[in-house]
């Protein structure tokens, strides 16, 4: 008996075949807007990147010849628009620090552009995306700024002269010691905490406690201390993003170990003969990582670790002699009276500087006169 066979149809794929069309489709869109669209926009960054450095670069110049803060705008918006086509300042740029009329300061200029997007606006994107960058530029007197040390003085610690003085003068003329030892755990009455050396990175300054520090001292600091540093260190402003009235003044702390590169530039600083000035930091106040209070108290009974320092002023000081802690053991005890620890420790320092004067007021960096010269560049 023949049986009867049945023949199934394979099913339809015409809805798959439609479903590939479709994401191939957004594939291609993608890579068109992908290639297209943020193409152009980054093409037009960088057009506006090199607005941004023109205008900031112009309107430092006019500061530096005292035009004014109006002219010194005028002169950001010109070359704001001279060299992108369609940009403009942002409402409230360019700012200044401390102000346009000051001898050496910052000038920020934050400038924007609308591009139009082609294939972006299919997806429901928009059809235009803003471009914006900024530029901040220096101006100063001939290059000469404060020379200043990337060390911190301890505030009523560290030191047999009153830090601060009871009035700006109070100190001057006097003879001070000055020493720094960091400690390992378990000292009731620690100078330093362990693998904190008293440095500071002077180009994290003025920061939040947010701010990420990788507590390590920039190489400049021979720069900053024999020829001086160029930029402006505010006390307790907003200009490098912190909070200005919170009576906070946060900088990084350094890696620290003083080592012979530093020994070796305090002992140029001693011939040269010149003033420097030396941070004061507050310890009751410094903070750790987290932004948690790390004082002397603190880390000698939690083994905290000093993440950032509390400045509140600078010491300027003629630097007179300078100590290690290792073969001059002896000099260091009968200099500073102080020394951490029974046998001779590398680690310590004992300074001896003449005390000039102190100001709770921040610095100028570049100041001077410019006789007619004025050097400006770009700082970021």
């Amino acid at each position: 008996m023949q049986r009867s066979r049945s023949c199934r149809r394979p099913p339809a794929e015409d809805g798959a075949v439609l479903v590939i069309v479709v994401l191939s489709l957004l594939a291609m869109f993608g890579m068109m807007i992908l290639v297209v669209d943020v193409g152009s926009l980054l093409y037009a960054r960088r057009a506006l990147v090199n607005a941004a450095d023109a205008a900031a670069l112009a309107a430092a110049q006019s500061c530096g010849q005292k035009e004014g803060t109006g002219e010194a705008v005028v002169q950001a918006r010109f070359y704001t628009v001279a060299n992108e086509s369609g940009a403009d300042l942002v409402s409230g740029y360019p700012t200044f620090f401390p102000s346009c009329s000051a001898p050496a300061g910052l000038v920020t200029v934050r400038v924007t552009t609308d591009r139009p997007l082609f294939f972006a606006p299919v997806l429901g994107a928009d059809t235009e995306a803003a471009v914006t960058t900024e530029a901040t530029a220096s101006w100063g007197g001939a290059g000469v700024g404060e020379k200043v040390a990337p060390l911190m003085l301890s505030a009523n610690r560290l030191s047999d002269c009153q830090i601060p003085p009871a009035t700006p003068t109070s100190n001057t003329g006097l003879r001070c010691a000055f020493y720094w030892n960091n400690s390992s755990s378990g000292h009731t009455e620690p100078d330093l905490a362990n693998a904190e050396w008293g440095t500071l990175d002077l180009l994290k300054w003025d920061i939040t406690t947010a701010l990420n520090c990788d507590n390590s001292t920039p190489p400049q600091f021979e720069e900053w201390m024999l020829r001086g540093f160029g930029l402006p260190l505010p006390i307790d402003s907003n200009f490098y993003g912190a909070t200005e009235g919170d009576d906070h003044t946060y900088v990084c702390r350094g890696q620290g170990h003083f080592g012979e590169a530093l020994d070796h530039d305090i002992e140029a600083a001693i011939a040269l003969g010149d003033p420097i000035y030396f941070p004061v930091n507050r310890p009751t106040t410094q903070v750790d990582s987290n932004g948690n209070v790390c004082s002397p108290d603190l880390f000698a009974t939690t083994n905290c670790s000093v993440d950032k320092y509390d400045i509140i002023g600078f010491a300027r000081l003629f630097i007179r002699e300078i100590w290690g802690g290792g073969d001059e053991r002896d000099e260091v005890v009968e200099h500073c009276g102080h020394f951490a620890g029974i046998e001779p420790d590398p680690n310590a320092r004992c300074m001896i500087a003449e005390w000039m004067g102190y100001t709770p007021e921040g610095l100028d960096g570049g100041g001077g006169e410019n006789f007619g010269l004025v050097p400006v560049r770009l700082v970021k």
